[in-house]
């Protein structure tokens, strides 16, 4: 997405905010960071070392080249019309909020929106012409496991990629405040409760049977209530997932807890 918006008039008014101070700004509290839509890509990696966790900053590293990335806009990759790429998943994944104005209307009032409500279950986004994300909000809250993992390339061939971010806490040997957000480019944005009600409370290490089991549920959900899933992406969701369970059963917290 180019940094405009378009507002509901027969000419089609074009507004431009690339020179806007504070839709390219970056400020920050100990409870968020607030990142404006015309952020680049590459800024937010670069300022993010300082504030963010792996998680975000895996899933931006990975977002193409350095060069694209210095093209890719905050607002661009939140709000691609029909697909969907790595980033708004792991804002999910982040509590993020998204910061939006209707400029149709005579007074400009701004809106949180959770970031996962862009969306529709077909993963297009929702916001009506003359909507404009304003900035995002990222939480800093964080956790003990956070694992941003894809296979495929979603610009090229993204009818067969899948983008996986996982993040948990684990308390002595037990995991808990699971969540994981699944992504489909051409299909949408799927966060999964069933991986919460599975996992949260689980005893480290996970069992393989238990790991296998709990892949075959999370993919057959996920394959039910999307549509457009091909066979390879659906082979690929499970093994990502066995691969992020199997992670995360680190020797190093069961053996400090019975020390």
């Amino acid at each position: 997405m180019n940094n405009k918006t378009y507002l509901k008039d027969e000419e089609q008014s074009i507004v431009d905010i690339t020179h806007i101070r504070e839709f390219s700004e970056i400020t920050r509290n100990i409870r968020y960071v607030d990142v404006g839509s015309t952020v680049t890509a590459n800024k937010l990696l670069e300022i993010g070392k300082l504030a963010f966790n792996d998680l975000l900053l895996d899933t931006l590293h990975n977002t193409s080249t350095h060069i694209v990335r210095n093209l890719i806009t905050v607002g661009g990759a939140v709000c691609t019309p029909k697909i969907r790429y790595s980033l708004p998943g792991t804002l999910a994944m982040m509590n993020t909020v998204v910061e939006v104005v209707d400029l149709t209307q005579t007074k400009l009032m701004p809106k949180l929106i959770p970031i996962d409500k862009l969306y529709n279950s077909k993963g297009e986004l929702m916001l009506e012409r003359g909507v404009l994300l304003k900035k995002i909000r990222i939480s800093l809250e964080n956790y003990d496991f956070e694992k941003f993992s894809y296979v495929g390339d979603p610009i090229r061939t993204p009818e067969s990629t899948v983008i996986i971010s996982f993040r948990a806490n684990i308390e002595q040997t037990v995991l808990n405040k699971v969540n994981m957000s699944i992504t489909f480019p051409t299909c949408g944005l799927y966060l999964s409760e069933t991986m919460a009600l599975e996992l949260n409370g689980a005893q480290l290490p996970i069992s393989i049977s238990r790991v296998k089991a709990i892949s075959e549920k999370i993919t057959e959900g996920v394959t039910q209530e999307m549509d457009g899933i091909s066979p390879i992406q659906k082979e690929r969701c499970k093994r990502l997932i066995q691969s992020i369970l199997f992670e995360i059963e680190p020797d190093q917290h069961s053996i400090e807890a019975t020390e």
